[in-house]
């Protein structure tokens, strides 16, 4: 990751706040929402055409803190049209009009197009786009709901992204992938604040918490629940950047931190970004996420180790060790300001870890039976986009507008079964085969360049990929977009 600036994170990180609390101020208003989306999608318009680098930026600075991508939206007859779908079609539209004229000038010569040519992992992608094409015919051919197709698809259209993004970034450019290293820097700190900024405004019964609440709802930019022992849960679907990003953190402090100078500027930097990213994990209470941290920290230690010895696994530990402490005091010191929040987080928890009879996982358990039923009558190519399932559920959302329990929907917390019920198995494995390629080359390429963030690439993977069982997120951009990134990263001629 090299030398943060400091300087421009900063700068960065205050324009996500001033998007944000625009986006807060305006919920409620149709012509402010409609303004401000028509302004920054001719920015990107207009970046895109200039520089494709800069359209892409901010592209994915959306994605990194936009959760779903309704910071901004407009209303229209078919529904409603949010910021993210407005920003992609966009920044796709003038990207094709550029890569076809520049290739009609200088035909195969362009360097976008040489980028292309020589990406590696082509036919890893080429597997999982023929699975997608066969799951959107599968579900017209079989009758499911155009809406339910729509809704389920569009997500997948997202994976498009991986054409401008090696065309840009496959050429392994310094500047470039330091201003994207940047750029997701200054979003994570921002998700990991924003994160503690709502744990305040909800632990401390502000007069804008109900607003806040309304906001969050109307926009999905995440949801505020409270916890059987009265500490509100905070969760934000963009909060699993936050998780990448404590991974890079540890890795880069492979190379930074010495415990012997624990006490020195650089080294009390990092450890202060990784409790910050891990606050917001905590805060989150996702178990989804906490298994997924568990395994990547697995992944991580094992390479320690292989790498270096078994006492820099010891160091490495106390080091992740200290950020995690370091995430209560940041929590317990938001809470405790200016007088201390008395409901018991410990308990908390502990409840969240423990407590297996909760509405939304007694849901989910009674979802599985019926999904695994489906599943077996297509087990192969699957059903198709637009799939739906009719299960028992205890969720109190659904009882609200469904007071028997009866729910049908097409979206599954299971999100691999949601993927083997769509597109088969074979879908599931070429996507797997995928992410494990990913990781294998980007650890390879992390002990060939001696590049110690890309270790913290394949573990953003692991930690990705697990947390998917039960929370899907490799059918949403959130997890496309890692995806991406992840693999347009690796040099074109170190592919494994």
């Amino acid at each position: 990751m090299g030398k943060i600036n400091y300087k421009t994170i900063g700068l960065m990180t205050g324009g996500f706040l001033v998007i944000e609390a625009l986006s807060f101020l305006l919920f409620s208003s149709a012509i402010g929402n409609g303004l401000m989306l028509i302004v920054l999608t001719l920015s990107v318009i207009a970046l895109t055409a200039y520089r494709l680098e800069y359209g892409f930026l901010i592209l994915l600075s959306e994605l990194f803190i936009g959760s779903m991508g309704h910071t901004f939206f407009i209303n229209l007859l078919a529904g409603q049209l949010p910021l993210r779908i407005a920003l992609w079609l966009s920044f796709m539209f003038v990207f094709a009009v550029k890569f076809v004229w520049q290739f009609c000038q200088v035909k195969t010569d362009r360097k976008y197009f040489q980028n292309l040519k020589s990406f590696g992992f082509s036919p890893y992608f080429l597997g999982l786009f023929i699975f997608m094409a066969i799951a959107l015919v599968n579900g017209i051919m079989r009758g499911q709901a155009p809406a339910n197709i729509f809704s389920d698809f569009n997500s997948w259209l997202f994976f498009l992204l991986i054409i401008p993004a090696v065309a840009i970034y496959g050429g392994q450019e310094e500047g470039k992938i330091k201003r994207l290293q940047t750029v997701f820097i200054a979003a994570a700190i921002w998700m990991s604040l924003k994160t503690l900024i709502f744990l305040y405004i909800f632990t401390h019964n502000t007069a804008i918490a109900p607003e806040v609440y309304n906001w969050l709802r109307r926009t999905l930019n995440g949801e505020m629940t409270a916890t059987t022992a009265g500490w509100p849960r905070i969760f934000i679907q963009g909060q699993i950047y936050t998780g990448v990003a404590f991974f890079l953190t540890l890795w880069v402090s492979q190379a930074e931190f010495k415990f012997k100078q624990i006490f020195q500027r650089k080294n009390i930097w990092l450890l202060a970004l990784a409790a910050l990213f891990m606050s917001s994990l905590i805060i989150s209470f996702s178990r989804s996420f906490w298994m997924g941290l568990l395994a990547a920290a697995g992944l991580s230690i094992v390479l320690i180790w292989r790498i270096y010895s078994f006492k820099k696994v010891l160091i490495s530990a106390a080091w992740m060790l200290l950020s995690f402490v370091g995430s209560f005091i940041i929590i317990y010191a938001v809470a405790a300001f200016p007088y201390i929040y008395r409901t018991n987080f410990q308990a908390s928890l502990l409840d969240r870890v423990s407590n297996g009879g909760e509405s939304a996982i007694t849901s989910r358990w009674s979802l599985l039976p019926v999904l695994m039923k489906e599943i077996m009558k297509e087990p192969v190519f699957g059903q198709g986009y637009g799939a739906t399932i009719t299960y028992q559920s205890s969720d109190p959302r659904v009882l609200q507008n469904n007071p028997d329990g009866q729910y049908t929907t097409y979206a599954f917390e299971w999100g691999y079964l949601d993927l083997w019920l769509k597109m088969g198995f074979l879908g599931v494995a070429s996507y797997l085969l995928l992410i494990v390629m990913l990781i294998i080359a980007n650890i390879r390429q992390g002990i060939r360049a001696k590049q110690f963030w890309y270790f913290g690439l394949a573990a953003a993977l692991v930690f990705l990929a697990i947390t998917n069982v039960f929370t899907p997120y490799l059918n949403h951009p959130l997890g496309i977009g890692m995806i991406i990134i992840c693999s347009c990263l690796i040099p074109i001629n170190k592919i494994y």
